[in-house]
């Protein structure tokens, strides 16, 4: 139900203006991963649908189970993006009445990896949706939404969970209080993803991303690489957690509070007298670069390798 979602004050307003039957256009909700925007939809349905006793409800176990007739939910393939194929299956449901429930839910998380073939195929429907049907459209990255697909939708800002939210929330899962801060911070404000790195052990790629660092300043380039080389396809959440060190590295002298990587601080103050203000600038501009490039298909080890040597060689 919709006040089991915290932290997404916005969200809530439209969604349970969509329960009320009051709102049917279609909504475009962005916001980083993990921060509430298909739970939201889904608690939005079970409030919805359900039925006069909510605790013995067969249309709340139904969307529990992921087995609901009226609530379908596209997502893209690990590492691909939604084809026009499963635009179009999800659109042929739209020319039938909901089975059980008062309307239909019909979702696509991920609407900023549609192929544009796939964007096509939601336009004319998007524009003229049957009243028993709702839309509900998630992205990360508002710029990767096409804009006529932006134009017919409200688009509503889902922002990153408080940090003390994250945190409690993690509790559920590890009595380590530091512990549960340094991955609520590393998960950006995302308790789902804060959730997958604890399970996960992600901290063993950032500690590896912080091993490679830490072998710069020894201009043993011939070590380094291969240690490149070892991520492999971990390389581009590799990245992500090198940005957060080289944040953290820049933040040290100004503002210890907003470290992100709290349980290497020692290692960074030590890495950062190394380094120097000079060479902390490089990397940074060459990590910004290298992160700008990964968008495209490029050898990603390579151009790591080639910002290191730039910066240390």
């Amino acid at each position: 139900m919709l006040e089991t979602v915290k932290g997404q004050d916005e969200g809530i307003q439209y969604l349970a203006k969509v329960v009320q039957g009051t709102f049917t256009s279609p909504l475009l909700l962005i916001g980083d991963e993990g921060v509430g925007k298909r739970f939201s939809v889904i608690e939005s349905a079970k409030e919805a649908f359900k039925e006069e006793d909510p605790s013995t409800c067969s249309q709340c176990y139904k969307i529990s189970q992921g087995i609901h007739p009226d609530l379908r939910i596209v997502y893209p393939e690990e590492g691909k993006d939604i084809k026009v194929g499963a635009i179009r299956d999800l659109l042929g449901t739209t020319g039938f009445y909901p089975s059980i429930a008062p309307y239909k839910y019909l979702v696509i998380d991920g609407a900023d990896r549609m192929t544009s073939a796939a964007a096509d195929a939601l336009l004319k429907t998007l524009e003229e949706a049957p009243s028993s049907v709702r839309f509900f459209l998630l992205a990360e990255r508002e710029e990767q939404v096409i804009p006529t697909i932006r134009s017919r939708c409200v688009m509503v800002r889902y922002r990153r969970l408080p940090e003390d939210f994250v945190v409690s929330a993690l509790s559920q899962h590890t009595d380590d209080y530091a512990k549960a801060l340094v991955y609520t911070r590393i998960a950006g404000g995302s308790l789902g993803r804060a959730v997958e790195y604890l399970g996960s052990g992600r901290l063993a790629l950032r500690n590896q991303m912080l091993t490679i660092l830490k072998m710069g300043p020894s201009k043993d380039l011939a070590t380094l690489f291969p240690l490149v080389d070892n991520v492999k396809s971990d390389l581009p959440q590799g990245l992500r957690f090198l940005e957060q060190i080289v944040f953290d590295l820049v933040m040290l002298p100004h503002d210890p509070t907003r470290i992100i990587n709290l349980d290497v601080f020692q290692d960074l103050k030590v890495l950062r007298g190394q380094l120097g203000s000079d060479r902390l600038t490089k990397l940074r501009h060459g990590l910004k670069t290298v992160l700008r490039r990964s968008k495209g298909n490029i050898n990603l080890a390579f151009h790591v390798k080639s910002m290191m040597a730039s910066v240390f060689a």
